[in-house]
Parts: C-alpha cells; sequence; structure tokens
C-alpha cells in the first residue's frame, strides 16, 4: 500500500501510521479504537509500568475477559514479520476468537520509558484483509520520542507540543475540536472549527474569537499564520501598583489568543495560552507553530524522531 494511502494517528504518547480510511470509534485517555466501514479493526492501549513487568499477568488478563464472551484465547507466536518490524522490544503474540470474529494481536513493553501497550487486529467473518496491514502498522508504532515532545494527531488536525503538556480533556463534535492541557504555570486549549465559510459570514476572526474562543476584552490585531490569515491577542499588562503585585502575586491569569483562517481546507484553527504571568507573542508562537491541518505538518511527521 502506498504511503500517501496511510496517515499518522498520535494520541497520549503513542503515534503510528494506519489506513487513511480507519477513524476513531473510541478515544479514552489511554485508549483507542479504530474502525472503518466495515467496523472495528484496531485497538490499542497503553499505560505505565511500575515495577516488574510481567506479560504473563498481562495475557492472563487478556484472556479472562475475552472468555466472558465466549472466545477461546491462546498465544500465538510472532510471525517472522512480525517480529522483524518490532525489533528488540519484549513481544508476546496472541489471539482469540469464537464464531465470526476474531482478533490477532501482540503486547510490547518498552524498557526505555517503560510503557507497555497491547494492540489487537480484529477479524470479522473469514475476512483476512486486516492482516496485510498489521506488519506496517506496526513497524510505525512508536511509544516515546528522544526530544522530550509529545505528538497529537486526529482526524485532520496535528500537533507537535512540549512534553510537559499533559491532556485534561477532549471534544471531538461536529464542526467543534477542543483539546485541553495542563502544562507547567499554564493552561493550553487547541481549537478546530469548521466549516469557515458558514462561521465566518457576517463576522470577521477578531469577533469570532472573542466568541468562540474566550477572547472577550481582548483587542485583536491582524497577522499571518503559516500563510494564513489571523488574528493575536493578549490580556494586557498590569498597570499601577496593585495590578504589578496581583501579577507578582500570580492572582487571576493572562490570556494570549491566537485564531487563523485555512481557506483551503475550510477550516478555522485556534490556540489559546493561560498563565499566571503576562504573555506575548514568543510564547504563543512556541505553541501555534507546532500546529496546523494534517497535511501540514505531514513532512514533518515522516521525519519525527523515534
Amino acid at each position: 500500500m502506498k504511503r500517501s494511502k496511510w496517515k499518522t494517528v498520535a494520541w497520549s504518547g503513542v503515534r503510528l501510521a494506519v489506513p487513511a480510511d480507519w477513524v476513531p470509534g473510541r478515544i479514552g485517555p489511554r485508549h483507542l479504537l479504530l474502525e472503518s466501514d466495515t467496523g472495528p479493526v484496531m485497538e490499542i492501549k497503553w499505560g505505565p509500568v511500575r515495577g516488574r513487568f510481567s506479560s504473563r499477568f498481562h495475557l492472563r488478563r487478556i484472556a479472562r475477559q475475552v472468555s466472558r464472551n465466549a472466545a477461546v484465547f491462546q498465544e500465538r507466536p510472532l510471525s517472522a514479520e512480525w517480529r522483524d518490524v518490532l525489533g528488540s522490544v519484549e513481544a508476546c503474540g496472541f489471539e482469540w476468537g469464537s464464531t465470526g470474529q476474531g482478533a490477532i494481536g501482540v503486547l510490547l513493553f518498552c524498557s526505555v520509558c517503560r510503557t507497555a501497550s497491547l494492540i489487537q487486529f480484529f477479524l470479522r467473518g473469514g475476512d483476512a484483509r486486516i492482516e496485510d496491514w498489521t506488519a506496517g502498522v506496526l513497524a510505525s508504532f512508536r511509544d516515546h520520542r528522544e526530544d522530550g515532545r509529545s505528538v497529537w494527531a486526529l482526524y485532520d488536525i496535528f500537533a507537535i507540543l512540549p512534553g510537559h503538556f499533559r491532556l485534561e480533556s477532549h471534544r471531538f463534535e461536529a464542526g467543534r475540536f477542543v483539546l485541553e492541557f495542563r502544562g507547567r504555570s499554564c493552561r493550553l486549549t487547541l481549537y478546530r472549527w469548521a466549516p469557515a465559510a458558514v462561521l465566518l459570514k457576517g463576522r470577521d476572526l477578531g469577533s469570532f474569537a472573542e466568541a468562540a474562543a474566550g477572547g472577550v476584552g481582548i483587542e485583536f490585531r491582524p497577522l499571518a499564520v503559516a500563510g494564513h490569515a489571523g488574528v493575536e491577542g493578549f490580556d494586557p499588562r498590569p498597570t499601577g501598583p496593585v495590578g504589578r503585585l496581583k501579577a507578582w502575586l500570580r492572582v487571576g491569569s493572562f490570556r494570549g489568543i491566537r485564531i487563523w483562517h485555512v481557506e483551503r481546507r475550510n477550516r478555522i484553527l485556534g490556540v489559546r495560552l493561560e498563565a499566571k504571568q503576562p504573555l506575548g507573542t514568543g510564547e504563543l508562537r512556541g505553541v501555534c507553530d507546532g500546529y496546523g491541518m494534517d497535511d501540514e505538518a505531514e513532512n514533518e511527521a515522516s521525519a519525527d524522531p523515534a
């Protein structure tokens, strides 16, 4: 399968490439279920391991879970192709099946970041086509980066953020995506809205930012963001003795907001940063430079360090 028909999926520390028609069916803090037009095709769960890792313990737990649905579970030797793409990572294969459905999968443990990951590919009605994609997906799988940053890529958005940002909540709704993070002494919100042509009818980006990104009271100025028309605004720096004292005591918060219109995709993207100290263009640009549409990040994603 050609690379152009694959896409990057990244969430809460893990990253992998999957066929372009696989879409999220369920999203959790450390859980993704991907579906195609035929139903669920892949599931991945992951988490940190404290202390000694026991593959036997986890395999027994998987066996108990699938047996509740009258499925038969057994360990499965890794194929030569799987073993080759997984390299030296600790891995145990498994499979389970019942009438008309089943799965093949692998349990992985990375001794570098101490993350355990369970990846399974669903088989339905004897259709083995899913097996055509498994080695490619596993070859692309990463559970950490060497530069301390984290990748987030779902649907049509892509972000590379400093590693200190931790996801607190997410909402993927028709026409509106919101990802909220907490970082060191700050909060970050990533937005994506559509269709832009409808949302901007009769108003400019500044008035849209006020209403949709919590920018009331901020004066926005126009600027170009990655070649797109955009606006940027900040809460004013405090003045007077009382204002400066509140800033020094870190009472309240200061907002920095940047919104831009990706016209060719009919999307509006936005970033809102909040901190206890006044913000400037540098802090906001440092986040915005890593956020965009999936096709804008294609080259960086392909060169992404393991």
